[in-house]
């Protein structure tokens, strides 16, 4: 069997697949024509489009499906058996013959012309002009030795004309109207007329007509099928596939599902349906769907399809970090090309490919819970059974810890929140001996939920007991931790938390410490030492000792682990302030503070120069404060009069006035010291006295005659009357006793 076929327009915008088969077994064209209606479409037609196409594979002549038929008005040869239009003839010379010319002799009237007209939007090529003539006449006119001018001729001698106008092809036929009362004179045409006719395809390309009841060859045609094919219900190893109806589906004996993949499978169905089962997963299957018609095979449906992807087997998250999450699988079962892995969290979504049976996920929110979804995929876009797993990622560190340091017994700390979100914080505070304990906090634990903090032991780390460790609000961020033991080091880690607050961040660790307790202070002065020495309860680790003055230029500072110092080489008289500072770690005690003058030196050189009524007295400096600024006391005092000036100044010399003329004043300058003095140096000033003369006129009278007028008495009673005066004023004041001479005697 042969099978011809060609796209035919049949308008501008259908096209319909011709098949045509020539069927080698001789058969009446009534017959050829039912086998065709029931195994094909119909005996085939031929137009200007398909003629070459049926030409070119016959080597005998066949029925085709045209017949005479002289029921159809006006058109003998007008219609194709399945009802198309006869759009093309390409008769042999002198057929078809035309039935015979007679003529009437009763009184009716004259046979009446009928004309039926038909147009097509396809030329015939029979009746085209020469231009159009389509390639396959002039090969036909070729092998028959013929031109168009002889083609013509043979076509004149038809009874039925035809008229060509553009584009439209008219076909006129003439028929006699019968008469019932008639004698006819009937004129033979040339050639043998057939009654019931029927067309053979000769193998040059011709046609004729024939007998019916003959036996010949035919061609059959059918439109090439094309019809629809569905898959639904895909699963991993199933598919339901459904198709459209064959055409003559009651001549359809079943259709022949083939399936071919990695393993084939084959079906003969009646119904229009078939359930696929044992497939594997994420495979590319073909199944093409023949009908089976009389024995043969029509066109098949067409379609492929991807299985499913298994899902992933034993999805966990390995591990987390605050900005990315390890994940891990089984393979799925069958194949795949890749993995889809979609992560959302409360706000968005996003989804990654990975090849391998592992895929670590990044830029993640710290502290935020997410969804990981992991699907195999093939053939890019066919996504497999899901497999879900949920996880936080940790919270990221705390930032900016810091301990407020300021108090002996309470320790305070302070933080700023996490970058992405968390629950709460864990804080743990333990006491230390060394700051190299506090590297890292290990938080030691049966319970589990604590168990992630991911900090090996080593000699640097602090293993904390979660007794040591406090919980507090998301909103929190400082801790506050009383009656703890002054002067101490601890050792203060923060972490953020989340998952609830079962997941715990990195740690941020810090050395905290309380206050030392401030010292009791002792000084003991001397003239140009200090010593100090102190008691202190309490832990601390050295002192800060340090003195300062006002008096000049002069500051000192020292560290110390004992509880004692001696400042030497000072200066006497100098008051000094000396303060003492516990240490422990970088935390500083309150200070002790306190002050005290070292011992004063006397003055040197101290001098007085005096008037009737002022002394000015003026003095060097001790030795031993020689530089310093120091206060002095200076006091003048007047015995005789009992009277008594003072003074205190930083200078070195300083005026009394107001004093009493010819008056002897002692002066004492001492150095003062706070509530102390120095053993002052003393001078005495004489005021200049103010000069009067006092005449004594004594009276004698002895027992003894002239006794009075003797110079041994007179200078007896001067010496008395001078041991009496100096008794009286001694050298407090101004005074001196002579003789007074009146006339030429002495008094």
């Amino acid at each position: 069997m042969h099978t011809l076929w060609l796209p035919l327009l049949l308008s501008s915008v259908i096209w319909a697949e011709e098949q045509y088969f020539p069927q080698s077994r001789k058969d009446t064209w009534e017959n050829s024509s039912f086998h065709c209606r029931s195994c094909f479409k119909d005996l085939t037609t031929i137009t200007s489009r398909n003629v070459h196409l049926i030409v070119q594979n016959i080597s005998s002549d066949f029925w085709i499906g045209l017949r005479s038929n002289s029921s159809i008005p006006m058109g003998e040869w007008s219609k194709w058996s399945n009802g198309d239009p006869v759009t093309y003839q390409n008769w042999y010379p002198g057929h078809p013959v035309p039935s015979p010319i007679c003529s009437s002799t009763t009184q009716s009237p004259p046979s009446t012309p009928m004309t039926s007209t038909q147009a097509s939007t396809v030329t015939s090529a029979s009746v085209s002009s020469r231009n159009d003539t389509c390639p396959i006449l002039s090969e036909m006119l070729l092998c028959l030795n013929m031109t168009c001018g002889d083609l013509e001729t043979s076509i004149g001698m038809c009874k039925g004309t035809s008229t060509v106008t553009p584009k439209t092809t008219t076909y006129s036929t003439t028929f006699n109207a019968p008469t019932t009362e008639s004698t006819s004179d009937c004129k033979p045409n040339p050639g043998q007329y057939i009654e019931d006719a029927c067309v053979v395809l000769l193998s040059s390309g011709m046609w004729k007509e024939q007998e019916c009841n003959r036996s010949l060859p035919y061609i059959c045609y059918e439109e090439r099928f094309f019809g629809q094919i569905n898959i639904s219900s895909v699963t991993t190893s199933t598919g339901n596939v459904s198709w459209s109806e064959g055409p003559g589906a009651k001549n359809i004996s079943h259709y022949r599902v083939e399936v071919t993949g990695d393993k084939n499978q084959t079906f003969n169905q009646k119904n229009l349906f078939q359930y696929i089962e044992t497939l594997t997963a994420g495979t590319l299957y073909k199944v093409q769907v023949f009908p089976v018609k009389c024995d043969r095979d029509l066109n098949p449906q067409n379609i492929s399809f991807y299985t499913l992807p298994s899902d992933v087997q034993n999805l966990i998250v390995v591990s987390v970090t605050d900005v990315s999450a390890n994940l891990n699988w089984s393979k799925p079962d069958g194949n795949h090309d890749f993995y889809s892995v979609a992560f959302i969290n409360a706000s968005k979504g996003e989804e990654h490919k990975c090849d391998n049976e592992g895929c670590t996920i990044t830029d993640l929110i710290p502290g935020t819970e997410y969804e990981f979804t992991v699907k195999a995929v093939v053939n890019k876009t066919i996504q497999g059974v899901p497999s879900k797993v949920s996880d936080y990622t940790k919270p990221s560190t705390v930032r900016k810890l810091r301990s407020a340091d300021n108090d002996s017994t309470v320790i305070m700390a302070f933080w700023d929140p996490p970058t992405g979100s968390h629950s709460g914080y864990r804080y743990c505070l333990k006491e230390v001996n060394n700051s190299l304990e506090c590297t890292y906090c290990n938080i030691a634990s049966d319970i589990s939920n604590t168990a992630n903090n991911n900090i090996t032991n080593s000699s640097d780390t602090t293993t904390v007991s979660i007794t040591d460790c406090k919980t507090v609000h998301r909103t929190e961020t400082f801790i506050k931790e009383s009656n703890k033991s002054d002067g101490s080091m601890f050792c203060l880690c923060v972490a953020a938390l989340t998952k609830s607050n079962n997941l715990s961040g990195e740690m941020v660790t810090i050395l905290a410490y309380t206050q030392p307790k401030t010292v009791t202070l002792f000084l003991k002065p001397s003239s140009q030492t200090i010593f100090a020495n102190w008691t202190v309860k309490g832990k601390y680790e050295k002192f800060e000792v340090s003195i300062t003055t006002d008096a000049y230029n002069y500051t000192a500072q020292i560290t110390t682990a004992n509880l004692n110092y001696s400042f030497d080489n000072l200066k006497a008289g100098v008051n000094y302030n000396v303060s003492v500072v516990t240490l422990n770690g970088k935390l500083r005690s309150n200070p002790a503070n306190k002050s005290e003058f070292t011992r004063p030196a006397k003055p040197r050189g101290v001098k007085a120069t005096a008037n009737k009524t002022t002394v000015q007295v003026s003095w060097e400096a001790p030795t031993e404060s020689e530089g310093a600024l120091i206060k002095y006391t200076v006091k003048c005092y007047t015995a005789f009069w009992k009277k008594s000036h003072e003074g205190q100044t930083a200078d070195r010399s300083i005026p009394f006035t107001g004093l009493n003329p010819g008056t002897k004043y002692e002066c004492n300058v001492s150095v003062v010291a706070g509530n102390l003095e120095s053993l002052p140096e003393t001078v005495n000033a004489n005021t200049e006295p103010e000069k009067r003369t006092l005449v004594f006129t004594m009276l004698c009278s002895s027992k003894d005659p002239l006794h009075c007028d003797e110079i041994e008495t007179r200078f007896e009673l001067f010496e008395k009357l001078k041991n009496i005066t100096y008794d009286k004023f001694q050298d407090l004041v101004h005074w001196n006793m002579s003789w007074a001479k009146t006339g030429n005697n002495i008094l």
